[in-house]
């Protein structure tokens, strides 16, 4: 029987992942520095730091990566702050679904606590969680175990009670090496051949996952 889920954010709960990539796009354009999607798709579900050693790796060490980074918080933090943040399809018909059967939900994100939080609220789902685990909370980042292991702690269920949600393969990568089962909803891109293997289940939405947990409740 499930009694947790542990949702990534970014890709998942809010449809930012899209918006966040172009505009990264574009800022980088204005350096004219050639980045593209590509690029981009090696970094999904990284935490910042590791991010930008993906970009400097493959762009070169010369970049201003740093005012490129803070130049692309500004942009997107305007950019949503204008337009609102775009919830996923299903999000909450799934959120009434676990509130019905008392099931338990928290989010894992690779975002920084301050940044997280901001965008939930801005999103009107933060009070619909029970908790929030960040990427400063931690030691190592997805594909590490660890945000999903505390997510365990605060859950306080054991890792056959649990099922994590993810968009990406390193978040697929996290929850196989913390030994729990997961659903993939792709969402920037497909999953590979490797990842198919290492999760339980792929669904088109949310509202998928909902059908699902009947078959285990």
């Amino acid at each position: 029987m499930i009694k947790g889920l542990i949702f990534d954010m970014d890709g998942l709960i809010l449809d930012t992942e899209s918006i966040s990539n172009k505009l990264l796009i574009d800022i980088f354009s204005k350096y004219d520095i050639n980045f593209n999607e590509e690029i981009i798709s090696k970094t999904i579900g990284l935490e910042k730091k590791k991010a930008i050693k993906v970009f400097e790796e493959y762009l070169g060490g010369n970049i201003p990566i740093k005012d490129i980074i803070n130049l692309h918080k500004k942009v997107v933090n305007d950019y949503l702050e204008k337009n609102g943040v775009p919830v996923k399809l299903g999000l909450i018909e799934l959120l009434n679904y676990l509130d019905e059967e008392k099931i338990k939900k928290v989010v894992a994100t690779s975002s920084y606590r301050k940044v997280a939080e901001n965008v939930l609220i801005r999103a009107n789902v933060y009070n619909r969680f029970d908790d929030i685990i960040c990427g400063d909370e931690i030691k190592e980042s997805k594909p590490s175990p660890d945000i999903f292991l505390k997510a365990l702690e605060k859950l306080n269920l054991s890792a056959d009670e649990v099922i994590v949600l993810e968009d990406s393969r390193m978040g697929i990568l996290a929850a196989h090496r913390a030994k729990i089962k997961s659903i993939m909803i792709p969402d920037i891109l497909p999953a590979d051949e490797e990842t198919k293997k290492l999760y339980f289940k792929e669904c088109k939405s949310l509202l998928d996952v909902i059908h699902l947990l009947k078959t285990f409740n």
